[in-house]
């Protein structure tokens, strides 16, 4: 009976280990996707900006003039 105690209590105890990684994972996967939202919405704030500049009249100009000497 001892046998099958210990081989309950191993078990028991990895089963413990498992929840526990993947309750890390999952908390790891919810940074990370929280972390994607926002490099996306930063992507798409990048891309509407870079657009808005190649239609403004500013984008369309010629070369900036070169600055003034001291």
């Amino acid at each position: 009976m001892n046998d099958t105690q210990q081989r309950v209590d191993d078990l028991e105890m990895k089963v413990a280990f498992q929840d526990d990684t993947i309750n890390q994972l999952s908390d790891e996967i919810a940074t990370l996707n929280e972390l994607v939202d926002r490099q996306r919405t930063q992507l798409e704030y990048i891309a509407t900006r870079l657009g808005e500049m190649s239609q403004s009249p500013l984008g369309a100009q010629g070369p900036e003039s070169p600055p003034p000497h001291y």
